[in-house]
C-alpha cells in the first residue's frame, strides 16, 4: 500500500511540475536557456582547446619523424642570460662532425636565417611578393621537414658546393609572382641579388594558414656570401632514427658536439639539443594554463544561469504563497 501511494505521490508531483511549465511558458523556457547557454560555453571552451592542443602537436609530429634541432642556446627557455648569447654559433665544422660521429640521426642539415633584420620581398616584373623569410639551408631539410614539391626540384649538394644562385619557393611566394605562369627557370629578384627558381613546394595544410609557406629558401653557402650578418642564427637540423629512442639520439649528439666544440670534462655545454618531443611539451604548457582559464570563465557562466534558475524558483514560491498557505491550513504536511 505505502509504495502505491509513494507512486501515487511521485505522479502528482510530476503532474504539478507539469502543469506549472506549461501555466508559464516564458518563465520556463527561461531558466531552460540560461542552463542550456552555461552547459555549452563550458563544453565549447573545453573542447575548442583540446581541439587546438591536438592540432598543433599533430601538425609538429606530422612527418612522424622526431627530430634534434642543435642552436647555442634554447629557444624553449625564456630569460636566458647574456653568456648565452655570446656563445660560439654552430659551424660548419659541427655539422661535419654529426654527420661523421652519429649514427643515430639522419638527414644533418646546416640552417641559417636572419635574425633582428626586415624579411625580404621577391620580385618578378611587376610582381611582387609579400614579406617573405628566407633562409640557407642543405637540400636534406626538407627530408626533415618532410616538405612536399609542387614543381621542379630542390636544389642539390653541388649546387651548394658551387654557391649556386638558386631558390626553392614557399607555396605563398609562388602564387604571389607566378599566379598564371610556370615558375621554374624565371629569374627572380631577392632582395638585389638575381636567384634562378628550380623549384616551388606544395601547400601546407596548418594552423597558421598561408603564414607557414610565406618562405624561401637557398643554399646556406649561397645564403653566406650574399645575406650573411653577425647575428643571423646557425642551427643544425637532423632526423632520430625510427629505430632507436630520442634520449638516446640526444646523448649521441652531445657527445659529438663536446668533442667537437673543445670542451672539457668539466665544462658546461655551450649549446642546445632540442627535441621536437620537447617543442610539443613546451606547447602543453602553453595551452594548459589558457584552458583552465577559459574553463574558469565559462564556469561563471554557468553559474550566471543558476544563479538565473534559482532567482525563477524563488519568485515561483514566493507567487504560491497564498496556495501554500490554504493547504497548510487544511491540513497539508510540509
Amino acid at each position: 500500500m505505502s509504495k502505491e501511494r509513494g507512486k501515487a505521490l511521485i505522479f502528482e508531483n510530476l503532474s504539478i511540475a507539469l502543469d506549472v511549465l506549461s501555466t508559464h511558458k516564458m518563465r520556463s523556457g527561461l531558466i531552460v536557456l540560461g542552463v542550456s547557454i552555461g552547459v555549452a560555453s563550458l563544453m565549447g571552451m573545453v573542447s575548442i582547446l583540446l581541439g587546438l592542443g591536438q592540432k598543433i602537436t599533430g601538425e609538429i609530429t606530422a612527418s612522424e619523424r622526431s627530430s634534434l634541432t642543435v642552436m647555442k642556446y634554447d629557444f624553449l627557455v625564456g630569460g636566458f642570460d647574456e653568456a648565452a648569447l655570446h656563445r660560439k654559433e654552430i659551424s660548419e665544422e659541427n655539422v661535419r662532425a654529426l654527420r661523421e660521429g652519429c649514427t643515430l640521426v639522419q638527414d644533418i642539415s646546416y640552417m641559417i636565417q636572419p635574425q633582428g633584420r626586415p624579411p625580404y620581398t621577391l620580385r618578378y616584373k611587376d610582381e611582387k611578393s609579400r614579406m617573405i623569410s628566407v633562409f640557407g639551408t642543405q637540400p636534406s631539410l626538407f627530408n626533415v621537414w618532410s616538405l612536399g614539391v609542387e614543381q621542379g626540384r630542390m636544389f642539390t649538394n653541388e649546387e651548394v658546393s658551387r654557391r649556386a644562385k638558386v631558390v626553392v619557393l614557399g607555396h605563398s611566394p609562388r602564387r604571389d609572382l607566378f599566379p598564371a605562369l610556370d615558375p621554374i627557370g624565371k629569374t627572380i629578384k631577392v632582395g638585389d641579388e638575381n636567384f634562378l627558381v628550380v623549384g616551388t613546394l606544395a601547400a601546407r595544410n596548418t594552423l597558421f594558414g598561408s603564414f607557414a609557406d610565406n618562405f624561401a629558401v637557398i643554399p646556406y653557402s649561397t645564403y653566406l656570401t650574399t645575406f650573411w650578418r653577425q647575428h643571423d642564427l646557425r642551427r643544425a637540423m637532423m632526423a632520430v632514427r625510427s629505430d632507436v629512442s630520442v634520449d638516446a639520439a640526444k646523448d649521441e649528439v652531445i657527445k659529438v658536439l663536446r668533442v667537437s666544440r673543445k670542451l672539457k670534462a668539466n665544462q658546461d655545454n655551450d649549446f642546445a639539443v632540442t627535441s621536437s618531443d620537447a617543442v610539443v611539451e613546451f606547447i602543453n604548457k602553453i595551452t594548459a594554463p589558457i584552458a583552465l582559464i577559459l574553463a574558469t570563465i565559462s564556469s561563471i557562466g554557468l553559474l550566471v544561469g543558476g544563479i538565473g534558475v534559482m532567482n525563477m524558483m524563488l519568485v515561483s514560491v514566493t507567487e504560491r504563497t497564498g496556495e501554500i498557505g490554504i493547504r497548510k491550513a487544511v491540513g497539508a504536511k510540509r
